[in-house]
């Protein structure tokens, strides 16, 4: 039984191959959502954040309570947060962009309609927005159950580059995105049920405030 648990203790929970897998049509959808939202509000576009909402509305999500956060120390430096991609937020902001277009307004009042018919949905994806500081690192413990797809989205503001590194319970790293944007995406499928960490790192000089979701 030692030898099997020191065995356990030295292997890492290594992906079942090297490709990248593609994202599910959950974290597809929460992705285009948030990217719908940010080109809406960079160009004022309440076409843009209609879509966004209708699909924001179409997948069931709750707030995620990780095991353990540790946040990187630091300050925003009096940087202003980030408009909240809720529902009702870019639905908000979409009729003050739409300036009267009664096609426009019509498409917000039906999504709201819609929105308030589909309360108690279960399942979904976990959602959780935060500030990570420039140049420090946010960790979360998360368990995950093994022979399940597990996944991790992050979606930044815009302003600095994000990397998402991934790590089981024994250290090992397992997973990571850290290409030059502030989206990132991860997945792989667990060996054995158990925590793994999530770290998310700022390579920017000023705070990026951030969307993290998992399945």
């Amino acid at each position: 039984m030692a030898l099997v648990a020191a065995a356990q203790f030295t292997f890492a929970q290594e992906k079942t191959d090297d490709a990248k897998q593609p994202a599910s049509e959950l974290m597809t959808q929460l992705r285009l959502a948030s990217d719908l939202a940010r080109y809406g509000y960079e160009t004022y576009s309440a076409s843009a954040l209609i879509e966004a909402a209708r699909i924001l509305n179409g997948v069931p999500t709750y707030e995620l309570t990780p095991e353990s956060f540790i946040k990187g120390e630091g300050t925003a430096d009096g940087k202003a947060q980030k408009t909240e991609f809720s529902v009702e937020q870019l639905l908000k902001d979409a009729r003050a962009y739409a300036d009267g277009n009664a096609t426009l307004l019509a498409l917000a009042d039906q999504v709201k309609i819609d929105n308030g018919t589909s309360r108690g949905r279960v399942g979904g994806a976990a959602v959780h927005e935060d500030c990570v500081y420039a140049n420090c690192t946010d960790n979360y413990t998360i368990r995950f159950i093994a022979g399940e797809e597990a996944e991790v989205a992050v979606v930044g503001d815009g302003d600095t580059d994000l990397d998402l590194y991934i790590y089981d319970s024994n250290g090992n790293l397992i997973e990571k995105d850290d290409d030059y944007t502030d989206t990132c995406y991860c997945s792989w499928t667990p060996k054995w049920t158990g925590a793994f960490t999530i770290k998310i790192k700022n390579r920017g000089g000023v705070c990026n405030y951030y969307t993290l979701y998992t399945n």
